[in-house]
């Protein structure tokens, strides 16, 4: 949880001297996707562990863990079976994927994939290699378009045209020419090996709140908290209940006619799928 840091930068010429220094101490920087799904306050609000039953068996993969190195690790973790899982990080309807602290060499050197429907290397399909049986977990997933349900191959796969052909019109399927036959949520859901009972995530661009205000500021980091609040401090434990009862909580807590901030769209590109009545965990 260090979100303190402090940055030196220097240039040494040819013959080794040093001809620029400079330092930048007591910097913040907060790992939000940590926070968000973690067990401590970021000001006045915990991450999702810190409002869940304390008899509950953790597994936290994080980057800053180094427990979380990439596919392997989700897949090997997923496959014990759980009773709840959830990612924070970025997504798309292909995939799921977080970064290593202070996201060295930018996003695209610094990222570790997740969890994928469509992979270019061994496993191929890392969704459907699960085979957690019947211990089956309700999944929540923080990142962008994971719940797009209306994608389809065909127009994934023409979704690379347009970049190369630049006056057909784009299909905005997010998946960048990679040709997904559904989502990644909705994979997870209808794995008849194991997955997820059920999956509740975005269907377009999540939002979130950089820094300290991560947990508090609204979008897809206080909502996806605010479920496990509802089971874990408020005992709302039918799965329908609870997810009606975060966006419910978000309307009543946010301006919902600031436009800029994303408010409205958190709530309406959240989407559960899934039996709504399910007993979370099952009746006695």
């Amino acid at each position: 949880y260090g979100c303190i840091t402090s940055i030196h930068v220097w240039i040494k010429d040819s013959n080794g001297r040093t001809v620029f220094s400079a330092w930048r101490n007591n910097t913040e920087m907060y790992f939000e996707g940590e926070w968000t799904t973690g067990e401590r306050k970021l000001l006045y609000r915990g991450g999702a562990l810190y409002y869940m039953p304390s008899d509950f068996e953790r597994e936290i993969l994080w980057t800053s863990n180094g427990k979380l190195r990439g596919i392997e690790d989700v897949v090997r973790a997923l496959n014990k079976g759980a009773g709840f899982v959830f990612m924070s990080g970025h997504g798309s309807p292909n995939v799921w994927a977080d970064h290593f602290p202070g996201i060295p060499g930018n996003r695209i050197n610094g990222e570790v994939v997740g969890l994928n429907v469509v992979n270019f290397k061994r496993p191929y399909f890392p969704v459907d290699s699960l085979n957690n049986g019947e211990k089956l977990p309700v999944i929540v997933i923080g990142g962008c378009h994971t719940s797009m349900f209306n994608v389809s191959l065909i127009p994934t796969l023409y979704d690379m045209l347009p970049f190369i052909f630049k006056w057909l019109p784009k299909a905005y399927m997010w998946t960048f020419g990679i040709p997904v036959p559904e989502c990644l949520n909705w994979r997870l859901v209808r794995n008849p090996h194991g997955g997820g009972i059920a999956a509740i995530g975005n269907t377009g661009l999540g939002y979130g709140m950089p820094g300290r205000n991560a947990n508090v500021g609204g979008g897809d980091s206080w909502i996806t908290i605010e479920f496990f609040r509802l089971y874990g401090g408020e005992g709302l434990h039918i799965l329908g209940q609870a997810y009606q009862q975060a966006i419910v909580s978000y309307i009543n807590t946010f301006n919902m006619e600031d436009f800029e901030a994303g408010h409205i769209k958190t709530v309406q590109e959240w989407t559960l799928l899934g039996d709504p009545s399910l007993m979370i965990g099952g009746y006695p």
